[in-house]
């Protein structure tokens, strides 16, 4: 290899190191059942927090309004709709925290892969 197309072949690695700054070799070092499960798993925690946070802005909007109309409620009723409310959120939010858990995955995969290519060609370089 000329040292032409060595400089080249640093450059490159060199700028995907600082540019990934490492994140797709730390996802690598995941199964991918382990990554995407705990990508799921946050994805379901962050979700609840802005589900809860979403209520206490509806709520708190008009406080006085829900708290006239909080005692002619039927409460139960009331948390069973938000009940509801919050699966069908939380479903949605994970399997869209599936989904894309699965793309960078698959993606940081490819990258890895064509890091290690371009280590081994320039290994092969020195010996």
């Amino acid at each position: 290899m000329p040292d032409g197309e060595k400089t080249i072949l640093m450059t490159h690695i060199a700028a995907y190191e600082q540019q990934e700054e490492l994140g797709d070799l730390k996802v690598n070092s995941y199964f991918r059942g382990d990554y995407i499960s705990m990508e799921v798993l946050k994805g379901a925690i962050y979700g609840t927090i802005g589900f809860a946070i979403i209520f206490l802005m509806y709520v708190l909007y008009d406080l006085e309004t829900f708290m006239v109309e909080f005692y002619k409620m039927d409460i139960v009723s009331f948390f069973q709709g938000v009940l509801s409310k919050y699966i069908i959120f939380i479903a949605i939010y994970v399997v869209i925290s599936y989904f894309v858990a699965a793309y960078r995955y698959g993606k940081a995969k490819k990258n890895v892969k064509l890091y290690q290519n371009a280590l081994k060609n320039l290994y092969s370089y020195y010996n």
